[in-house]
C-alpha cells in the first residue's frame, strides 16, 4: 500500500512538471535499415504516428527491397539523433531539448552497444526544422 502511494504521488509530480507529459508536436522520427545499415529521417510533422510513418516510407523508397525497416527514435518538440561506427555495425539513437544533447545521447547508446569512434551522423529537431547529417 504504501510503495502505491509513492509511486503515485511520482506520477503526479511527473505530470505536473512543465511540458513533461506533452506529445503535442511537431514530431520527428528516425526508421533505420538492419540490412542496408542507414538510416532515414522525417521532421516537422503533426503527429507521432505521421512522422513514423514518413521515416519508414523513406526507408522503403531508398531500400525497396528491405523488409528490416523500423522506427529507432521519436520525438516531439526537441530533436532526435542517430550515430554510428565507421563500419556501420553498431549504431545508437537519442533524443534531447537541443541538438547537442541528442548528438551526446546517440552517441551514448552506440557506445553502450560497443561501438568504437561512434560518430552522430544525423540530427533534426522540430520545430524549426533543423538538420545535420555528416
Amino acid at each position: 500500500m504504501r510503495r502505491r502511494g509513492i509511486w503515485g504521488f511520482a506520477l503526479l509530480a511527473l505530470l505536473a512538471l512543465p511540458g513533461a507529459a506533452k506529445d503535442d508536436g511537431p514530431f520527428g522520427a528516425i526508421a533505420y535499415s538492419d540490412t542496408h545499415k542507414n538510416a532515414y529521417t522525417s521532421n516537422c510533422l503533426n503527429s507521432e504516428a505521421e512522422a513514423e510513418a514518413d521515416a519508414l516510407k523513406q526507408c522503403h523508397d531508398n531500400a525497396p527491397d528491405d523488409q528490416t525497416c523500423s522506427i529507432a527514435v521519436w520525438w516531439s518538440n526537441g530533436c532526435g539523433a542517430y550515430a554510428k561506427t565507421d563500419d556501420g555495425e553498431t549504431w545508437g539513437t537519442g533524443w534531447g531539448s537541443t541538438p547537442e544533447l541528442a548528438k551526446q545521447y546517440a552517441v551514448k547508446t552506440c557506445r553502450d552497444f560497443g561501438g568504437q569512434n561512434c560518430k552522430a551522423r544525423i540530427v533534426a529537431c522540430s520545430p524549426g526544422g533543423y538538420f545535420e547529417m555528416n
